[in-house]
């Protein structure tokens, strides 16, 4: 390991402007496969010479998690939007089983389907899920679609970063128009930000020898990366931080006075110390921040202090 360490010390400071070796992407998200931060990644991806496959969801999934078709013989609708660009949705007319909740085309199924039988003899280097609208830390990572996509294809055997661009919570809460645009405003460079680092991070897996993946981790490890809704010139320094349980992002159940449940959004409570070092906290704050994460969402210390050695020097 110790050899291991030393080859990535040798690529800090390295820039990022690198011209990394072309990787085979899948490409997925769940906000939809037509959304325009998956968009965004794939003309950032495919600039730097990366070999791109979209396979999204015909609709937008977001917070439906690690949901997936698991009625064996159910039909998928894939459908090409253009070359080398994929929406995997229900069959036409198609109508759940009476009392049965059911999704179809969920970012799970879209990666099952880009593995299995899209890229199946051209099995993936990389899946890249995103860029999300709004960010995923904190507990919104349950939730989310873009980090499920991302876990699945971990089990399938491919490393995966997620990429997400916050929402000014704030301003999005007096005017949700121009807190939309603030987030849309900042996808392009959350795609360019998530490019770079994902081709210092091949860099670092060219140098050890075989003996870690493409991202020069661990298995199938990768990235959470989450971008603050900001200019480029206005965010802060990148920061690494474990997915923590502090989200300004909360939502609750509650009952309205004619006895309507409705999910709503409640005030967080004041971060601990511990919670300040965390991903949503720093979020909140103006950095980019990256998280290390495996199958199981979170890798260990030993693993994120690894990254966080190769990555030295990365801007936002």
């Amino acid at each position: 390991m110790n050899k291991l360490l030393t080859g990535a010390c040798a690529l800090v400071g390295a820039s990022l402007s690198f011209n990394a070796s072309a990787l085979n992407i899948l490409l997925t998200n769940d906000d939809g496969c037509r959304a325009p931060g998956i968009d965004a990644m794939y003309r950032a991806l495919s600039a730097a010479g990366h070999q791109v496959t979209l396979v999204g969801p015909q609709h937008d999934s977001s917070g439906i998690g690690a949901a997936s078709v698991v009625i064996p013989g159910q039909a998928m609708a894939v459908t090409e939007l253009a070359p080398n660009k994929y929406c995997v949705g229900p069959p036409p007319g198609y109508q759940p089983p009476a009392g049965k909740t059911a999704a179809i085309g969920t970012p799970v199924d879209a990666v099952n389907v880009g593995l299995d039988v899209l890229l199946k003899d051209q099995r993936p280097d990389l899946v890249v899920s995103g860029s999300n609208f709004g960010e995923n830390v904190g507990p919104l990572t349950q939730m989310s679609g873009t980090l499920n996509a991302a876990v699945r294809a971990m089990i399938k055997g491919v490393p995966a970063v997620a990429v997400s661009t916050a929402v000014d919570l704030d301003l999005i809460m007096r005017d949700q128009q121009a807190g939309y645009r603030k987030t849309l405003d900042a996808m392009d460079d959350t795609a360019q930000f998530a490019t770079r680092v994902i081709a210092q991070a091949i860099a670092a897996g060219k140098h050890s020898k075989g003996k870690l993946n493409v991202l020069g981790l661990p298995g199938t490890s990768g990235f959470n990366i989450n971008y603050p809704a900001l200019a480029a010139a206005q965010v802060k320094a990148l920061r690494y931080a474990p997915i923590g349980t502090w989200d300004r992002v909360n939502f609750t159940a509650q009952r309205d006075a004619d006895g309507t449940v409705r999910a709503n959004l409640m005030a967080p409570p004041a971060p601990s110390a511990a919670e300040q070092h965390s991903d949503a906290y720093l979020l909140w704050k103006g950095h980019a921040v990256i998280t290390v994460i495996d199958s199981n969402l979170t890798a260990p210390a030993a693993v994120q202090a690894q990254a966080r050695q190769f990555l030295q020097g990365i801007k936002p």
